[in-house]
């Protein structure tokens, strides 16, 4: 063709497209008759060898659609192909990181602060075990399992039974009587399956794939032949590109073209993620149960019982009235009750009692020691009234109480009022930590004065108190027992305090 012509039949074909479209669309038909096994073009029919290519990938993988029905949200299937490329050595230190192996080398180390630091050591240890080519390994071949799920999952019940009415659902030994139909019945079934193909990697592991599978599911999902037979029509499918012809044809669309979705996934890091977090919630877990039952022991010890109620308003159950609009509410719900209870069982009884007996009827060596004593001693019954009138004054009919309802009401709708909330529950939680800290100052300096009267009373010559005999004339029970009783109360008591006024 000389240029002139060339030029010339540019500018014919200009506008042109329907002309194109057509002839376009009458070389496919020509292609199309020679594979007139699949689709006729007469009618625009599909045939029964089309739906006998689906139905022998069906036979061989239908059986795995419920096996693997949960796959894609399996934990289990992903720890097996991150495991499977462990050494044995590495699986060991793995297996120490479980939750109960943790629990087990507590017992044996009672010391929770050097067992973190062997934890952390050996969690950097299966970090290091994963570099950047294990790792992108990993999550190719999960990445693979994932495309044939995707694979096994297509609806070929569907498809095939628009060829034959009759088709029982997984009965695989059915001999299918297949019907020629009507290719417009079968165009978005074959464009799903179509945009699957280019997906699949013919060359992956797939022998490691299914030994897999098989541990995962404990049989055999899938044949090994079976497989080997499907990977060969996927081929066959690309090759030929069939389908595409056959729904360009149906279409009567020649710019259709396959549009496929590959996702890949990262299961390395989520997977040490996982037992990075296992291991720390394993031990957070161990940590709190070990608190709770020294706590509750504490508390039998001081209370001789782990219910003790003794506050009306600073309480959980007023919590609940912010929980639904803030992370915080009352912080100090559970010391400051065992204060107030410990306030009126002890302080007002059996210590001021003897606290008394020893301010008031002994005769002190020096009066700075006895002052000390005292001012301890007055400072707790102004801090007890302190704790009485705070808790108090947070009910409902009191201005600060009546405020935190309106404030718990508004700030749904209003982020000033959610703002002052926030404001005015940390004014309340910081009074209430003060009394919490004033009052264990005061005991540990009563429970101090009271160590020195008792190793006073035990010494030969008394240094601290003179008239011990006196003073045990006024006391039903021993003094030295009543004092020795009393401090041991005090003791566990800010022990208890310990556990919610100091870091661990």
């Amino acid at each position: 063709m000389s240029l002139i012509e060339k030029i010339l039949n540019i500018f014919v074909s200009i506008g042109d497209a329907d002309r194109d479209k057509k002839r376009y669309l009458k070389e496919i038909k020509k292609d199309l008759k020679k594979r007139s096994r699949d689709c006729k073009v007469k009618g625009n029919t599909a045939e029964p060898a089309l739906a006998k290519l689906f139905y022998d990938i069906y036979k061989e993988i239908g059986p795995a659609q419920i096996l693997l029905e949960s796959l894609q949200d399996s934990g289990a299937i992903r720890s097996i192909i991150v495991e499977n490329f462990l050494t044995e050595k590495q699986l060991e230190v793995l297996d120490s990181l479980s939750e109960d192996n943790i629990r087990k080398r507590c017992k044996d180390n009672k010391n929770l602060k050097s067992l973190r630091d062997q934890i952390k050591t050996e969690l950097i240890e299966i970090y290091t075990f994963f570099d950047m080519p294990l790792a992108k390994k990993i999550n190719d071949l999960y990445s693979s399992l994932m495309v044939m799920q995707e694979f096994i999952r297509f609806d070929y019940f569907f498809l095939l039974k628009k060829f034959d009415s009759h088709l029982p659902e997984r009965d695989y030994g059915y001999n299918p009587r297949f019907e020629s139909i009507n290719g417009e019945y079968i165009i978005d079934d074959l464009k799903d399956f179509d945009a699957l193909l280019p997906l699949i990697d013919v060359d992956a592991e797939w022998d490691t794939i299914l030994d897999l599978l098989s541990q995962y599911r404990s049989i055999d999902v899938i044949s090994r032949d079976g497989w080997k037979k499907v990977l060969q029509i996927v081929k066959e499918f690309r090759k030929t590109k069939i389908l595409k012809l056959v729904i360009v044809h149906l279409e009567e669309n020649p710019s259709y073209k396959v549009i496929s979705e590959f996702n890949t996934f990262e299961i390395v890091e989520d997977y040490l993620s996982g037992i990075k977090n296992s291991a720390e919630n394993a031990l957070m877990s161990i940590v709190g149960e070990r608190k709770k039952s020294q706590r509750d022991t504490l508390l039998m010890a001081v209370f001789g019982t782990t219910s003790v109620v003794r506050l009306k308003y600073y309480t959980e159950k007023s919590n609940m009235a912010f929980s639904k609009r803030i992370d915080v509410g009352y912080l100090y719900v559970e010391p400051l009750n065992f204060l107030k209870a410990f306030y009126l069982d002890y302080y007002k009884g059996p210590i001021r009692q003897v606290v008394d007996k020893l301010l008031i009827t002994g005769k002190w060596t020096t009066s700075l020691a006895s002052q000390q004593f005292s001012e301890s001693y007055h400072q707790l019954m102004t801090l007890s009234d302190d704790l009485l009138q705070f808790d108090n004054k947070l009910t409902e009919e009191t201005d600060l109480g009546g405020k935190l309802k309106r404030l718990a009401k508004a700030a749904d709708r209003d982020r000033n009022a959610l703002d002052a909330m926030r404001n005015v529950l940390k004014g309340i939680n910081s009074e209430a930590l003060s009394i919490l800290n004033e009052s264990v100052q005061n005991l540990f300096a009563i429970g101090k004065n009271l160590k020195r009267c008792i190793d006073d009373y035990k010494a030969p010559k008394h240094e601290l108190v003179v008239n011990w005999k006196e003073i045990e004339m006024m006391s039903e029970l021993p003094i030295l027992e009543e004092m020795a009783e009393i401090y041991k109360k005090i003791y566990y008591f800010l022990q208890l305090m310990q556990y919610y006024l100091k870091e661990d």
